[in-house]
């Protein structure tokens, strides 16, 4: 099985366009510290947590076969490892996904909702179908990511 590589080798050039809009609160690239590690850091600098629904998280079909087979990178323990408190207890599947070091640097970013058709409005100008997997809200301990779904 190859993975898509439209999806591999898109550039991040709609970064500039969507840090034009004003209800983006926070913006950065997902790379090996995967989605919690950024999210983590995202959360923790605003003093929020993230709500995250599994459900809406996008992933690749492809890789979802190959983490079914076993196949998962060592430094997605690392990852969990690394994150400690800031990740709740959580089923294998889901911080699987969620501390994946594998990625081409997508970008993750916390919208203000009342500016969110303008962002979507943007990713298909850049030929990209863009949702929200998730909310932040008021931090209420000492994880920063809930998970549901």
């Amino acid at each position: 099985m190859a993975l898509p590589e439209k999806t591999m080798l898109k550039p991040n050039s709609i970064g500039v366009k969507l840090a034009e809009v004003q209800g983006v609160n926070a913006m950065t690239d997902v790379t090996g510290f995967g989605l919690a590690g950024h999210l983590s850091e995202m959360c923790q600098a605003s003093n929020v947590m993230a709500q995250i629904d599994f459900r809406k998280l996008p992933r690749l079909a492809e890789a979802e076969a190959y983490r079914r087979q076993g196949a998962v990178p060592g430094g997605t323990l690392r990852n969990r490892d690394a994150l400690g408190e800031s990740l709740p207890a959580m089923d294998e599947v889901h911080w699987q996904w969620l501390c994946d070091p594998q990625t081409s640097g997508g970008l993750l970013l916390s919208v203000d909702p009342a500016w969110e058709d303008d962002v979507e409005r943007i990713g298909r100008e850049y030929g990209l179908t863009l949702q929200s997997f998730g909310v932040m809200r008021a931090s209420q301990g000492k994880a920063t990511i809930e998970v549901v779904g």
